[in-house]
């Protein structure tokens, strides 16, 4: 097994700054490594800097690939599958496969399978719609529900108002919960 990488040794916070200028891109590696000088820190080499610039472009560029291919999925579901927050759930989902695909693929040196892709967000979109039938179900029942509890109370205050001539508005009141309740 190899030596500890020089940055790996460093203090996390040193190596999170480092991370966070070679990802900004905004100083090159010589500029960089004087900065790291200037601020005490010593034992890093210039080629250690440019591997770890190379890790970081490289997901960077998978990062960038995945959402490319999410998108493309995403169009390719349709909106309806993609709406609300079990779409959203659905869409990170999604790229999350892709992601685990992708990097997959960089390891193994295997190209990426476009038809895995789509098999994989067919299975998503299928199981998204499946989910929206059953909420939709379960919306119809409870509107069933609701219309059929709304006619018991109309029903239940005309039997109510025509056997309460003559009844105050408290036993007219009483007389219809008895009603309802089903027992009168």
């Amino acid at each position: 097994m190899g030596r500890k990488s020089t940055l790996r040794r460093l203090p996390p916070e040193i190596q999170n700054e480092i991370n966070r200028i070679l990802s900004e891109g905004r100083l090159t590696l010589d500029e960089l490594l004087e900065h790291l000088r200037g601020i005490g820190v010593e034992g890093v080499s210039r080629s250690a800097l440019g591997r770890q610039k190379q890790k970081i472009d490289k997901v960077a560029a998978k990062l960038r690939q995945s959402r490319e291919i999410t998108s493309a999925l995403v169009r390719e579901l349709g909106e309806d599958s993609t709406a609300g927050e079990q779409g959203r759930l659905l869409v990170e989902t999604l790229r999350g496969m892709v992601y685990d695909h992708l990097q997959e693929c960089i390891d193994e040196g295997a190209p990426v399978d476009p038809k895995n892709l789509m098999t994989l967000a067919r299975a998503l979109k299928d199981m998204a719609q499946a989910t929206r039938m059953s909420q939709d179900y379960e919306l119809k029942l409870k509107e069933e529900a609701r219309r059929e509890a709304e006619r018991k109370v109309e029903e239940a205050a005309s039997r109510a108002a025509a056997q309460s001539a003559g009844l105050t508005p408290e036993q007219a009141l009483e007389r219809m919960k008895a009603i309802y309740r089903g027992e009168a």
